[in-house]
């Protein structure tokens, strides 16, 4: 059971609000047609040997902080010189504190759209509910996790395959180099958030051969939910570039109750993605139980404002600039021996 709790938060971690909704897979994936789908193999490949080498990693010298796992996989390297560990550091937990209020934001941005909700009463609701839960460290985060994952699982599956007979044809992309680059940046950025959640696991995994499971899981389950939403995008006719959550107006023309489930798998990936970003951010700017609560006030009064920015704006915008930084995590972490 403890392989999959470990599972559960590692894939509710990445599939946040712009995975659920579709917004991401366009982006990084659908536009380069039959490319797109090398790239979620290649991404996903990338994802599962952070995961598993980080893992190790983590275990191997009993890391419990970020600053730890830095100075682990930047070695005695020519970046030492420049003390990158701190500044790595400090624009790991911005990341982890902006993926908090996208998470918030496209929380309320979903309201909005399907049932014309106030984004800030709906903001509140959310930021309420984050700030129990964080209460209750990583305890609360694996129990949350550990209900609502399953059932985005197995909802997914379900449109999959109501979509399939709805398809059309995969465009042709003319640029066959970008998608690489776009596939190695979405793992990029993916992988900053995921470290910080790593970390306290570790104590839940207690053999190599435990490691490699919760590693080989996590990536098959996040490569088919990916492809599913691929495929959930190509029953939608016409341009969707303009679309705020394209996966959720795809699932609303196979009528009310699979737009209804699919408005499950949106809250529940927002949720899930928005407490595992801001653990990571509370466990490693607060070194004490008392500081851990009260930056965890500190953000999720904040997170009420997050609708101001708009989520697509932070999705399209905000996340390819921190993917340019993860970019040189990750050359760390798979360079390191």
């Amino acid at each position: 059971m403890n392989i999959f709790r470990c599972v559960f938060v590692i894939v509710g971690t990445i599939i946040g609000a712009g995975f659920a909704s579709g917004k991401e897979i366009f982006s990084f994936f659908f536009v380069y047609g039959y490319y797109g789908l090398l790239g979620i193999f290649l991404s996903c490949f990338c994802i599962f040997l952070v995961i598993y080498k980080s893992l190790f990693l983590i275990r191997k010298y009993d890391i419990v902080c970020y600053e730890d796992f830095l100075h682990v996989i930047i070695g005695n390297s020519f970046f030492r010189k420049f003390n990158i560990e701190k500044v790595f550091n400090l624009i790991i937990n911005i990341f982890l504190l902006i993926t908090f209020f996208v998470m918030c934001a496209g929380f309320s941005a979903y309201f909005k759209q399907e049932f014309g909700v106030n984004e800030f009463l709906s903001s509140i609701i959310i930021s309420v509910f984050c700030y129990f839960i964080l209460n209750k460290s990583i305890n609360g985060i694996v129990f949350i996790n550990s209900i609502l994952i399953p059932l985005v699982i197995v909802i997914l599956a379900l449109l999959g395959v109501k979509s399939i007979n709805s398809t059309h044809y995969i465009y042709e992309s003319n640029n066959s180099f970008i998608w690489i680059f776009m596939a190695l940046l979405y793992a990029s950025y993916n992988c900053v958030t995921l470290i910080s959640v790593l970390i306290p696991i570790k104590n839940f995994l207690k053999s190599h051969l435990d490691i490699v499971m919760v590693s080989l899981y996590s990536i098959i389950v996040i490569c088919l939910l990916a492809l599913i939403i691929f495929v959930l995008l190509l029953s939608i006719k016409g341009d969707i570039s303009f679309i705020e959550l394209p996966a959720v107006y795809a699932s609303s023309s196979f009528g009310y109750v699979f737009k209804f489930l699919y408005g499950i798998i949106i809250l529940a990936s927002i949720v899930t993605t928005a407490l595992s970003s801001a653990f990571g951010f509370l466990n490693n700017f607060s070194y004490d139980r008392d500081k851990y609560i009260i930056f965890n006030r500190c953000i999720c009064s904040c997170s009420i404002f997050a609708p101001l920015i708009g989520f697509s704006n932070l999705v399209n915008n905000l996340y390819p600039i921190f993917g340019f930084l993860g970019l040189l995590q990750l050359f760390f972490i798979l360079k390191c021996k």
